[in-house]
């Protein structure tokens, strides 16, 4: 059976108790009606997880016991960071919550010519990080990605590792398929890829991120909005790289 997951800060476990915060609080008792004696897991965002007992459960305070501890998260094959400029709307929502259900490990919310406003993105991040919690509450993974602040893109570009492979989701005129560029940074421990907002990158802007090593890639004929386009190309990058890959023997 799946227990309801809650994630809480790590100070709330001590000496086989949790401590639930007010919110979760009134989640448990007034909105899931949970009661003493029910279970539910607990996460601490990094990495561990229990099975736990509700010993109090009021929509005021809430108090569990920590039964047993889960085995191990198992380590992801490749660490994939998601540059995503941030599109108009409630779009980024979206990207968010789908790319932490994928399992990216980064996730680095852009300015570039063809986004939001950076005043505009700076005020969503509460939000953005909000959805970060409950995706991974609902999906199964106990380690938080990593929601950075949002940045330019040059600022980005400029503290980008050499080492570490970095795709761009283009389909103009030197890009190639996303699955053969896989091929060639096969076992890569760690590879981001970027996606640009409505219309793309600029020009000037893809010169740029060639210059740093970025590579253009491709993800088919069809035209695909800028939260398809990542969502695309997360799915691809896990089923040729990472988690949905199979077994490696």
């Amino acid at each position: 059976m799946h227990h309801r997951r809650f994630l809480v800060a790590a100070e709330a476990v001590a000496n086989g108790q949790v401590t639930f915060g007010p919110a979760q609080a009134r989640q448990l008792a007034a909105v899931l009606r949970l009661r003493e004696g029910d279970a539910v897991s607990v996460l601490d965002g990094a990495g561990r997880e229990w099975s736990a007992c509700l010993t109090l459960a009021t929509p005021h305070r809430a108090l569990g016991r920590l039964l047993e501890e889960r085995p191990p998260e198992v380590p992801p094959r490749v660490l994939l960071t998601l540059a995503q400029v941030v599109p108009r709307g409630a779009a980024m929502d979206l990207v968010v919550a789908k790319a932490t259900e994928l399992g990216v490990w980064r996730i680095v919310p852009l300015e570039a010519e063809h986004s939001v406003r950076r005043a505009s993105v700076t005020g969503r991040h509460a939000r953005w990080r909000r959805i970060v919690v409950e995706a991974t509450e609902q999906c199964g993974r106990r380690s938080l990605p990593d929601l950075s602040a949002p940045c330019t893109l040059d600022k980005f570009l400029r503290g980008h590792p050499p080492e570490e492979p970095l795709f761009v989701c283009d389909n103009g005129e030197g890009a190639v398929p996303l699955v053969q560029a896989c091929r060639a940074v096969a076992g890569a421990p760690a590879l981001t890829v970027l996606v640009g907002g409505e219309g793309g990158l600029s020009p000037v802007e893809l010169d740029r991120v060639r210059s740093r090593g970025g590579r253009a890639v491709a993800l088919g004929p069809r035209i695909l909005r800028a939260e398809k386009a990542a969502l695309a190309a997360l799915v691809a990058l896990q089923v040729c790289l990472g988690d949905l890959a199979g077994s490696s023997a």
